[in-house]
């Protein structure tokens, strides 16, 4: 028997710093969300701020990780994930708490401004590519490979590597890691 779930997506600002709690569970990230409605006021003639809506959002593992390092109070993000409500008993009531437990957590760059920026790739000479790829050897698909002036594009795996490099500390540290400007 499968079990429905509500998903969700909200855009909006961290209301809060993320903050670590250890439960019988393991270790969980919690910060509030909040979403403020846009809408077009006519009579005013300019877009004016409707209702908010707020609630907490909950991660674990490789994602609470992640969200500690990464989102600040202010920050525009996005959250997709399942709206969970917990009822308890408090004072002889049953009182209702509602979270969203996020499936994935986004900055939204489009509205960040200059918070978060890459450092530029410094460019190779091109030597370097022509390690693997020379040029008259075949592609996989058995097309002639580029010539000596043609411009290589950026393979999988080296993004992949640079990235994990990035993330992990190795290497000169300058592979497009996210870095703050404040």
């Amino acid at each position: 028997m499968s079990r429905d779930v509500a998903s969700v997506t909200i855009v909006g600002r961290a209301g809060t710093h993320p903050q670590l709690s250890v439960g019988p569970t393991g270790d969980r990230v919690s910060f509030r969300v909040v979403a403020t409605e846009r809408r077009f006021d006519r009579t005013a003639d300019d877009w004016v701020d409707g209702d908010e809506f707020g609630v907490t959002v909950v991660c674990w593992r490789t994602m609470a990780t992640a969200a500690l390092n990464t989102v600040r109070k202010g920050d525009p993000i996005v959250i997709v994930g399942r709206i969970a409500t917990r009822r308890f008993e408090r004072d002889g009531a049953t009182q209702y708490f509602t979270e969203v437990k996020a499936d994935f957590i986004g900055l939204d760059v489009a509205k960040a401004g200059t918070r978060f920026t890459r450092n530029p790739l410094e460019p190779r000479p091109a030597e370097e590519h022509n390690g693997s790829l020379g040029g008259s050897e075949q592609t996989a698909n058995g097309s002639p490979g580029p010539g000596p002036d043609d411009e290589l594009p950026v393979r999988e795996s080296e993004e992949f590597r640079a990235q994990w490099e990035a993330e992990n500390g190795a290497g000169d540290g300058r592979n497009g890691e996210l870095v703050s400007i404040d």
